[in-house]
């Protein structure tokens, strides 16, 4: 136990003399630096305030100077600003330059004189006009790509659109199918119920109407209406008596009924491997012929 104790304190003892020599080579340091002596100024040096004081006055601006020559405004700051805060300093100076520009603004408009660029001013430029022609090409051409990339994004998204709808189309066309298929199966297992296969055709088809009644076709034969006529004998009503049937009869008489005109003589089967109309007498020996 008591060796524990001489241990400590030897390190207690250590570490206070470290901070003794610590502070006797800071202090020594500072009294270096204290004793550092500035550089003489030269003998031939010449330091006249009087001269000074003149040359100042004459190229300072004299106190009943035009505001227009100087275009200084003083700004007078209310309160106090933190300097070592940025956002509060940064905020001062804004203000600052804020409310002089009004006042700049408000003095020139007063005095009436110009101090706005006009429309049709042109400067000289610092850069060549080929350098600002690439400068412009290149600013077009980032442009245009954006705008190309742009347009491909549209076309992917109209494409991407597109294949959701003919999905969408396909998917309500397959459920339409099947229902279509589920109610032909309902119905043929109904006609199938109802003994439609042994009755024949004059069954009932099992479709009903509103009113509840099922469809029946008509077997009775309308008079003056032919069985192939769709018109309901409407087109021989188009053709009355008198003259306008006689032109018909006439025209029917000499052209025919319709059907095809031409290509009466063309060849068919049957006439081109008849050779009956052929004289088989003509064409024999050497007789020579006749001119």
């Amino acid at each position: 136990m008591e060796e524990h104790l001489v241990n400590h304190d030897t390190t207690i003892g250590g570490e206070a003399e470290d901070l003794n020599e610590e502070r006797s080579a800071s202090e020594s340091e500072s009294e270096s630096d204290e004793d550092v002596k500035l550089t003489e100024p030269s003998k031939t040096a010449v330091y006249n305030r009087d001269a000074l004081l003149d040359k100042l006055g004459d190229i300072s601006w004299p106190e009943n100077v035009v505001w227009i020559h100087t275009l200084s405004i003083d700004i007078d700051q209310e309160q106090e600003v933190d300097v070592n805060d940025d956002l509060t300093r940064e905020l001062a100076f804004y203000n600052q330059a804020f409310e002089g520009t009004k006042q700049a603004y408000q003095k020139l408009q007063s005095l009436g004189l110009p101090f706005l660029r006009p429309p049709d001013y042109y400067a000289e430029m610092v850069k060549t006009d080929n350098h600002m022609q690439k400068v412009k090409g290149r600013v077009l051409a980032e442009k245009r790509k954006m705008e190309e990339a742009e347009e491909r994004r549209k076309a992917r998204e109209a494409k991407r659109l597109a294949k959701e709808i003919q999905a969408q189309k396909m998917k309500e066309r397959a459920k339409q199918k099947k229902q279509d298929i589920e109610s032909v199966k309902k119905w043929r297992k109904q006609r199938q119920q109802s003994g439609f296969a042994d009755h024949g055709n004059d069954a009932d088809l099992g479709f009903d109407f509103e009113d509840g009644k099922s469809f029946e076709r008509s077997k009775g034969k309308r008079p003056g209406v032919s069985p192939g006529d769709r018109s309901g004998g409407k087109g021989k009503q188009a053709f009355g008596k008198g003259k306008t049937q006689k032109k018909r009869e006439f025209r029917n008489s000499k052209f025919g009924f319709g059907g095809r005109k031409g290509m009466k003589k063309q060849n068919t089967a049957d006439t081109t491997y008849d050779v009956k109309g052929f004289n088989k007498g003509e064409g024999k020996g050497n007789k020579k012929r006749k001119r």
